[in-house]
């Protein structure tokens, strides 16, 4: 059944069946809690931590319910969330349980164990429950589908580029993607160098060697993946890559692709073109396989303004996610943009175009931030809230900060999601648990 309507809006939709309910309306039980008045006035909550799923009667309310009760204009119990899941994997090694964890959940072939490449083998059972336990451990609503792909916007998954590792160093290691430029990670501290672009002029483009995102082979383990998630009460979801951020990370050096947005632009449309459309075929066939949202990470913007005009934005890039949200929309799913910065001059165009979710709103890179949701909160369901450099700030700070997150809820009239924080290997895992308690505790409250 269609959700949207033929203007590009949601329409309320009912939560999914398998949802406890007398009359048709969702019902829970909410957690045992006290709320007691905070020293900057803020509400405190405290709640008694309980199996994400329990609902009335016995029966269960998953991440997923809470989704799409959100999307019909019901308030869950508790916001839904969107966890970024690690900065890397020594983060993910470090914190997160042992049982959560394999080759498949980041972006890159792995270190530990060590491998070149993912797996061409079908994915595994196994595998799929170490996704699937670790999406419980964040307390997340969505599961990226496909090697690499399980954190939500960790640039991983069948559809988009794909990595090898070509070289490895005890300090870094190199990967060569796919269309051929190459990325230096470095581990201490850790930081990515992208370098290489197969893209330098117009008759590149004649030589450029795209992957086929019509192989089914690509896509082998999606419907399965879908499958499973859907049943443990998550989202599905894919990530392609964003239309203005694919290019210059990927494609073609990032001061070369600014400047040939300006002076080249019949040679830049073309290239958008290519690679615009790679990606939408690649949406067509994980939405076949039964993805529900299409991530797409695009950062337009940094806490000055906007990286590129609104100008160029809306004449090179608005019109394939025009294209991407009607795609996505005929096929019942929702598309979830991220972009990074203060993206306040465009974002009435994001709006009009029907994009369902934007984060993640960094309040120190969106100062404005409660006008924001107030203006467009009632076409555009928001995710974030949260700062970028939590992991610096002591553990009272943290919970003031998760807490002002989640108040934007009260701002935003189609409903908001909770942005999780990242775990980077500075915290220790008695904090990261702690984080885990507080988010809890803040989107119970709002």
């Amino acid at each position: 059944m269609s959700t949207h309507r033929a203007d590009g809006r949601l329409q309320r939709r009912s939560a999914p069946e398998t949802v406890g309910s007398r009359d048709g309306q969702l019902q829970r039980r909410s957690a045992p809690e006290t709320v007691s008045s905070g020293n900057d006035g803020y509400p405190v909550l405290t709640v008694q931590l309980r199996d994400p799923i329990i609902a009335d009667g016995g029966k269960r309310v998953s991440n997923r319910d809470d989704f799409f009760a959100l999307l019909s204009g019901e308030r869950p119990d508790r916001l839904p969330c969107c966890h970024f899941g690690f900065w890397d994997e020594k983060s993910l090694h470090k914190l997160a349980p042992p049982d959560c964890v394999d080759e498949n959940i980041l972006c890159m072939p792995s270190d530990d164990p060590p491998r070149d490449a993912f797996s061409a083998a079908p994915r595994t059972d196994e595998s799929r429950e170490r996704a699937v336990r670790l999406a419980r451990h964040l307390d997340t609503a969505f599961i990226g589908v496909g090697k690499g792909g399980v954190t939500t916007f960790g640039h991983g998954g069948p559809a988009e580029i794909q990595p090898r590792v070509i070289e490895r160093t005890p300090d870094c290691k190199i990967l060569q993607y796919e269309g051929g430029h190459k990325r230096r990670v470095n581990y201490n501290p850790h930081s990515i160098h992208y370098y290489d672009f197969p893209v330098k002029e117009q008759s590149d483009l004649e030589t450029l060697q795209l992957p086929d995102m019509t192989d089914p082979w690509r896509y082998i383990d999606v419907e399965e993946d879908c499958r499973r998630f859907k049943e443990a009460g998550f989202i599905p979801t894919a990530s392609i890559q964003g239309f203005f951020s694919g290019i210059h990370n990927s494609f073609m050096d990032f001061e070369d692709t600014l400047v040939n947005l300006m002076i080249e632009p019949d040679f830049m449309s073309r290239l958008t073109e290519i690679l615009a459309r790679m990606s939408l075929s690649a949406v067509d066939m994980v939405m076949d396989r039964g993805v529900e949202v299409i991530d797409v990470c695009d950062d337009l913007g940094n806490r000055d303004g906007m990286i590129i005009s609104p100008e160029l934005f809306r004449r090179f890039f608005l019109p394939w996610y025009s294209e991407l949200v009607q795609l996505v929309h005929r096929r019942g799913g929702y598309v979830h943009l991220h972009s990074h910065g203060n993206i306040a001059p465009v974002m009435e165009d994001i709006a009009s175009i029907g994009v369902d979710i934007v984060n993640p709103f960094d309040w120190e890179e969106n100062p404005d931030l409660p006008s924001l949701v107030e203006r467009y909160g009632d076409r555009i369901v928001f995710c974030g809230g949260i700062v970028g450099d939590l992991y610096r700030r002591p553990p009272e700070e943290v919970e003031r900060i998760m807490r002002r997150a989640a108040g934007l809820a009260r701002l935003a009239s189609r409903g908001f999601i909770f942005r999780g924080p990242a775990g980077i290997d500075t915290l220790s895992v008695e904090e990261w648990e702690q984080w885990g308690r507080m988010s809890l505790e803040a989107r119970s409250s709002a």
